[in-house]
């Protein structure tokens, strides 16, 4: 009797301590359930699999999941989890694509002349307006990459003016080839910069998230938060010809995770060789580990959050 008591004693042990260990992080305090949806145009059931397995993955580190599956054959997903954190950590996790993509910019200095026509010819006849440059909250530095700043309320005036083609003619040579994207929200300011960026002769980014091996959080030589990088051997060598180019041109790359600038730093001792670099953005600690998170999960089709329901735990 007393061999068996043993043995039932260890293995409660175990396994208390197998629980203990695999829940090392904050004791959940709240159950949430989200229904989220995917384009109906995705009918393999690999690719379902697929997004399923990169959601676990990204969940496992902020929460306990209770139930994570497709909804009856719909182009639903239904999560259920306990955790410590907030739902927007949760939603957001689940709804971010995490497509990182490299882009050479082109600086403010080239692109005066563009800025100039284009609020000339936006003017419509009243030569005492300035539609485009009345918006600015700021310009940006000659040689560097921001072209300015606005505010968030008037981006969409910027978007529009953006798409008239009549002032194209005053873009550098390489027009068909550029890309404007929106930078991360000054968290002072509240405005937005604006980025020109370049494509490439098929009209995609000088480099994208394949080629990254691993990303983790880290501390910059501030303390600040950021994303450590490390590519593979193909994006090493991708990444030294790139940064070389940089250097010699005294421009920036900007590193952008779905279509927004996080950073767009220089280079400013030369190529880069061993395929190692950071994503800044002021993150906090929670969202630049989040951020690692998703970009090493890997890549999912956009979604949208149907419903979410939040219960605390007692």
């Amino acid at each position: 009797m007393c061999i068996k008591r043993f043995f039932k004693f260890l293995f409660f042990a175990i396994f208390a301590f197998t629980i203990l260990s695999c829940n090392s992080g904050p004791v959940p305090d709240k159950i949430i359930s989200v229904h989220i949806a995917f384009d109906k145009k995705l009918q393999s059931e690999s690719k379902i699999n697929s997004i399923i397995k990169t959601l676990r993955n990204r969940i496992d580190k902020v929460a306990v999941i209770n139930r994570l599956e497709r909804v009856d054959g719909k182009n639903q997903i239904y999560l259920e989890a306990a955790t410590h954190y907030d739902s927007k950590r949760i939603t957001d996790l689940m709804v971010c694509p995490g497509r990182l993509d490299f882009y050479e910019t082109y600086r403010m200095d080239s692109m005066v002349d563009f800025m100039t026509e284009l609020n000339t010819v936006s003017k419509n006849g009243n030569e005492e307006q300035n539609p485009l440059f009345d918006l600015f909250k700021s310009q940006g530095h000659q040689r560097g990459s921001i072209l300015f700043h606005v505010s968030v309320n008037d981006t969409s005036k910027i978007n529009s003016l953006l798409s008239l083609r009549s002032a194209d003619s005053a873009l550098p040579e390489e027009r068909r080839f550029i890309k404007f994207l929106w930078g991360i929200k000054d968290k002072n300011t509240e405005n937005l910069p604006l980025y020109a960026l370049k494509l490439n002769r098929r009209a995609k980014p000088a480099l994208n998230g394949n080629v990254v091996m691993q990303s983790t959080m880290g501390l910059d030589q501030f303390g600040k938060a950021v994303i450590i990088i490390q590519m593979n051997e193909e994006g090493t060598r991708l990444w030294e010809d790139l940064t070389r180019k940089v250097y010699q041109e005294r421009s920036q790359i900007a590193m952008v995770i779905d279509d927004e600038v996080y950073s767009a730093p220089g280079v400013s001792s030369g190529p880069i060789t061993e395929g190692a670099s950071e994503i800044s953005g002021d993150f906090t600690v929670d969202e630049a580990q989040d951020l690692a998170n998703i970009l090493n999960t890997g890549v999912i089709p956009k979604i949208s959050v149907l419903d979410i329901h939040v219960e605390k735990l007692k």
